[in-house]
């Protein structure tokens, strides 16, 4: 009973000895990783980014409304601010560039929640090519909670397009309004989805839906057929019918952002996401001309050598329009840009060891789209399309010279877009924000330098084909031109197409669809090509400089494709510490 006792009062005093069990603290990388799955999660939830490479489905679409940018102003007020709580010192080097990164993407979301009465919904022929109806193609369809989900997603996609119209109307309240000549194409955009149920994109035809048996797939496709027909289609048909009334009437002549109240802001904001870079939009109108200035300079020195007998005027006719850099047929066109491509393949290796397994493709883009696309765009790889294509316009091709064209598939396939988004997307070392991050000067930045890479391997060897080169590069740059004047120098759209008219050879109808495209549809997106490409060319030649026989040209390319996009600042620092030419 007594060491009953004893021990009753031992247990008792252990028990009332004041003590604290002390809560695990987590490390700056766990604090990081948090942050970066946190804001990938609600991206992907939200429906403001979409992996089209992994069977989750969004739980909406993003509609732009005034409460979402809200939502934005308050989500990175408070990133930055857990950002601000990790010493950057604390994390393993590999983790540095997740953190610059994050801060980067606070930094220019959180800006760009200050100009809701400036973006333009996405109903112009370039907004809307990446925007969310894009996405009802290229989801994979498996499960019967796909289906529904699908059902869902259309559902969604009628409420974005009421939240267009709704969005174009408070513009329009406020003096804001489309350019008028671009309000007529996305007039003819909105009209060309009137049609049949069943020839709409976001239709799902059986080749999908080979994994349901015939009652599933004659109901489900029964379904949306009835939302195309009673949700999406009077959706189009109600924004056709409001820009084509009163507001057409008041839509304006004068091109560029710099017309509307804080549009210069807006347009220096758009310059800093764009290109990645702090240079403010006359030092890149100053770059584009310079560069305009050498090209022509080298044309004029490969006009000689061809022995062409005329001016410059003369020549850029003769690449615009002889016979010779014309297809017959939209077939050719897509025939010509993969004999390009073969012989590409066999000499990559010289300058890039790595590969994706990834099939690519060149097909023709809908015409629906032409009239108001230049060229055309590369569509990565999805759940439900394995193979990542170039989607070329082959309308008109009597105005459509393909002299550019070895350019141009390099830029797209192979070793650009294709090869370089694919990789992306397949690092499993990559965390999944990055391995869907793009960064517009990075991305169109090394499709230009992949075309670069081109007159390094000697595939430009026929005068025409690198007279075809210099003249993607004069485009590009020229771009930095027009995009600048229009949108922050008060250019008017006739002074840029007529600056275009002396030094491209695009024609008179593809002039008109570039001009409105950077004044009125992606304002500061075309700056991010010659920009970002010059970037990559000069860190080749600081690490040529610094490291000297040890430098590896395969070395520095396969960095810069395995680790995904990122802001040209953020990839110098990431090189240095690659290269070990400064210390963490």
């Amino acid at each position: 009973m007594k060491n009953r006792t004893l021990f009753f009062s031992f247990v008792c005093c252990f028990l009332a000895l004041p003590f604290t069990i002390k809560a695990q603290t987590k490390t700056a990388k766990e604090k990081l990783d948090a942050i970066t799955a946190d804001y990938w999660l609600r991206e992907q939830k939200t429906g403001r980014a979409f992996d089209l490479t992994s069977p989750i489905f969004p739980d909406q679409l993003y509609l732009g409304t005034k409460e979402d940018f809200a939502k934005d102003f308050l989500y990175f007020t408070k990133l930055q601010d857990q950002l601000k709580k990790i010493n950057r010192q604390q994390l393993p080097v590999a983790s540095l560039t997740d953190f610059d990164l994050m801060s980067w993407l606070a930094r220019l979301r959180l800006e760009a929640t200050r100009f809701y009465d400036l973006t333009f919904p996405a109903i112009t022929p370039y907004s809307s090519y990446s925007g969310a109806g894009t996405i009802f193609p290229r989801l994979a369809l498996r499960t019967p909670t796909d289906l529904q989900q699908y059902q869902q997603l259309l559902h969604q996609f009628a409420k974005l397009l009421a939240a267009n119209l709704d969005k174009l109307k408070y513009q329009d309240s406020k003096g804001i309004r489309l350019q008028k000549n671009e309000t007529e194409l996305a007039i003819g955009l909105m009209k060309s989805y009137h049609r049949t149920a069943a020839t709409l994109p976001m239709y799902v035809g059986k080749e999908r839906l080979v994994k349901f048996d015939t009652a599933q797939q004659k109901a489900f496709q029964l379904e949306v057929t009835k939302i195309l027909e009673q949700e999406v289609i009077p959706a189009y048909d109600k924004i056709a019918q409001y820009l084509e009334g009163d507001y057409f009437k008041k839509t304006p002549a004068n091109v560029g952002l710099s017309q509307y109240p804080e549009g210069k802001e807006y347009y220096r904001h758009l310059v800093r996401w764009h290109t990645t870079t702090d240079f403010t939009p006359d030092e890149i109108f100053n770059i584009g001309q310079q560069n305009v200035v050498k090209i022509n300079h080298a044309l004029d020195s490969l006009r000689r050598l061809t022995g062409f007998q005329g001016d410059r005027k003369a020549f850029l006719n003769f690449l615009q329009k002889d016979q010779r850099f014309l297809a017959a047929t939209p077939d050719e066109v897509g025939n010509r840009l993969r004999g390009h491509l073969r012989r590409m393949e066999p000499v990559l290796s010289k300058l890039i060891s790595i590969r994706t397994k990834r099939p690519y493709d060149v097909r023709r883009l809908s015409p629906a789209l032409e009239p108001g696309m230049t060229f055309g765009y590369y569509s990565p790889p999805s759940e439900s399309d394995s193979v990542g294509v170039y989607l070329y316009n082959g309308s008109k091709l009597d105005q459509r010279s393909l002299v550019s064209a070895a350019s141009l598939a390099y830029h797209e396939i192979l070793p650009g877009h294709h090869l370089q988004i694919c990789l992306q997307k397949d690092n499993a070392a990559l965390p999944p924000y990055r391995r869907n991050l793009q960064v517009n000067s990075f991305l169109e930045g090394w499709g230009d330098y992949a075309s670069f890479l081109g007159e390094e391997l000697g595939l430009y060897s026929d005068p025409y084909d690198y007279c075809g080169r210099l003249l993607m590069d004069m485009f590009i740059s020229v771009r930095l031109v027009v995009d600048v004047g229009m949108n922050y120098k008060g250019w008017s759209r006739e002074q840029a197409m007529e600056f275009m008219r002396q030094n491209v050879i695009e024609s008179e109808e593809q002039i008109k669809t570039e001009t409105l495209r950077y004044s009125c549809d992606i304002q500061g997106q075309a700056l991010g090509y010659k920009m970002g490409s010059r970037r990559f060319q000069e860190l080749r030649l600081k690490y040529a400089k610094l490291l000297g026989d040890k430098f590896d040209v395969i070395k520095f390319h396969d960095l810069i494709l395995s680790g995904g996009c990122m802001p040209m600042a953020i990839l110098e620092k990431w090189l240095d510490r690659e290269f070990g030419v400064v210390r963490p």
